[in-house]
């Protein structure tokens, strides 16, 4: 089955013209099982939705031992601290499968909700429902 951005649950009730507008300000990104989204100390510099596949998040516990606190699927998102804050990411996140992602830059989406504030508003309220 062919996945879409409207399958993304914080991007729910966007028109077509505003979906197509993330798009455009994204990169299309695919990884394979065990790749390496971002780690954990990394700068905070994108939204990630997932258009098809799962992606495991996890922190640190000590020098080699990580531990899984969220599994993000198809439709959902991770990343989205980016939206409020450009802090160093809090945790790592590998592809648990083959993973197609759109990852929003966090700049060019505050400059897409600046432009289009009713687009900013639906994305924060869906945030809040997720």
């Amino acid at each position: 089955m062919a996945h879409t951005l409207s399958d993304i649950r914080l991007l729910a009730d966007l028109t077509d013209a505003e979906l197509n507008a993330i798009e455009t300000i994204g990169e299309w990104r695919n990884y394979e099982a065990g790749d390496t989204i971002f780690e954990e100390g990394n700068p905070g510099t994108h939204l990630y939705l997932v258009v098809q596949g799962r992606a495991e998040i996890s922190v640190s516990l000590g020098v080699a031992e990580q531990a899984p606190v969220h599994v993000s699927d198809t439709g959902s998102c991770f990343g989205e601290f980016v939206l409020f804050d450009r802090s160093e990411r809090s945790a790592t996140t590998r592809a648990v499968e083959s993973t197609r992602i759109l990852a929003v830059d966090a700049n060019a989406i505050e400059d897409l909700f600046q432009k289009q504030p009713a687009v900013g508003y639906r994305v924060m309220h869906n945030l809040c429902q997720i």
